[in-house]
């Protein structure tokens, strides 16, 4: 129950953001003859986005209110390389004017959505939204490594330096050349410690 002491009415205003229910969990496929798998691959400005299709057909999709309002967006997130069902518009032939297709958003899967569907659906090929997802990942964390924060590191010399011997020692190892380690120093009298 909710806990909301107020003037009139306050409590029922409370009671209309609390969850009436857990939401199910079934795993919502491709059903009709219009609905497609595709995958996000630009976010446009207002409620507009680029999809593809398993077939590589890029797709303006208009993204319905649902998916827009505070709850929906809590629930759909949506974000680059997203898996979505789109529904086509059968009464638009822009195909023959030159544009490119319209579709609306009809679902979004997290993550865990996502290795259902691949467990669950057999007969589509995944392979080229899976390569999608790793190429961002790969090319994001390289990006990384390779700027290596703009230019700034933090790091002391000290640091820099070991960093810098162990990189060499790799390098050699790679190479074949091996180094041994001979112990110059002097004999120590316990007895003057």
């Amino acid at each position: 129950m909710v806990k909301n002491f107020g003037g009139s009415k306050t409590k029922g205003y409370a009671r209309k953001n609390c969850n009436s229910g857990k939401k199910d969990n079934t795993l919502r496929l491709v059903e009709e003859e219009g609905e497609v798998y595709a995958q996000i691959t630009k976010i446009f400005g207002g409620k507009m986005c680029q999809v593809m299709t398993l077939d590589e057909t890029m797709m303006n999709c208009h993204i319905r209110g649902a998916f827009s309002r505070p709850r929906g967006k809590r629930d759909n997130f949506i974000a680059v390389n997203t898996w979505v069902i789109v529904g086509l518009r059968e009464w638009e032939n822009q195909e023959a004017k030159g544009k490119t297709l319209n579709c609306d958003l009809l679902e979004v899967y997290n993550d865990n959505d996502k290795m259902r569907l691949k467990n669950n659906v057999t007969n589509v090929n995944w392979s080229k939204f899976i390569a999608n997802d790793g190429r961002t990942l790969n090319a994001e964390s390289s990006e990384m490594l390779d700027d290596e924060f703009n230019g700034f590191t933090f790091a002391d010399e000290a640091t820099i330096e070991y960093q810098d011997l162990i990189k060499k020692q790799i390098a050699d190892a790679k190479a074949g050349i091996t180094h041994d380690i001979v112990n110059e120093e002097e004999e120590i009298n316990v007895d003057d410690i």
